[in-house]
């Protein structure tokens, strides 16, 4: 436990969190205290967290936090039945549920920071297991896939209104062969310039080379 301390209170006190904790000020947080902390390590993964959590009910600060946990994969120690005593523990701030969080967010922040921002992307989200048995999140798991479907169908849509729109040009297909002509010309040109350029960096080591020789 206390490596596992030590390595939370170095990261926290380093960019972009620059605290000022040493082991003992950080132990001695409170419940609300060491929430904060935890949600302004989830909203530098993730920028929608940055909440001030006295602005919310507890329930709410649980919920978001556990969806957000879920989305990244984050597993408790202990089995699927230890899920209410995890959610409680966020709830209370409890000290042995949030250090476990904190260290291994703090472990894996910027694959966890890529994580967060392509799950926007997704339309299927594996969420592990032991979190779809909490209500709130499975309910907002639901809520966000239905989300992200409906934002691919606008899309889809407006791919569609757009092809057509394309479409009514005329001689559209002859502009379009023409701009791929100039695309496929343009990095012809390119790539004969990075040859040219190459060839002359060939050159100048080869003079060198025989320079030194000399």
């Amino acid at each position: 436990m206390s490596d596992q301390i030590k390595f939370i209170v170095d990261s926290l006190n380093k960019e972009p969190f620059k605290k000022n904790y040493n082991l003992i000020t950080f132990d001695s947080l409170g419940p609300m205290q060491l929430l904060q902390v935890l949600n302004d390590v989830l909203a530098e993964i993730d920028p929608k967290q940055d909440v001030d959590i006295r602005e919310e009910m507890p329930e709410q600060t649980a919920k978001r936090m556990l969806n957000l946990l879920g989305i990244l994969k984050y597993k408790p120690p202990g089995n699927a039945t230890d899920m209410s005593t995890f959610r409680q523990g966020l709830v209370i701030g409890s000290k042995p549920v949030i250090y476990p969080v904190l260290h291994w967010l703090l472990q894996k922040s910027n694959e966890l920071k890529k994580r967060a921002y392509l799950a926007r992307f997704l339309i299927k989200l594996e969420v592990p297991s032991e979190f779809l048995q909490d209500e709130t999140v499975a309910d907002t798991n639901k809520q966000d896939i239905s989300a992200m479907e409906e934002e691919k169908d606008q899309l889809m849509k407006r791919v569609e209104r757009l092809k057509k729109r394309v479409e009514t040009v005329q001689n559209h297909q002859r502009m379009l062969k023409i701009a791929r002509q100039l695309r496929v010309e343009k990095e012809r040109e390119e790539f004969l310039a990075q040859q040219k350029q190459e060839q002359k960096n060939q050159v100048s080591t080869e003079s060198l080379y025989s320079g030194s020789q000399k």
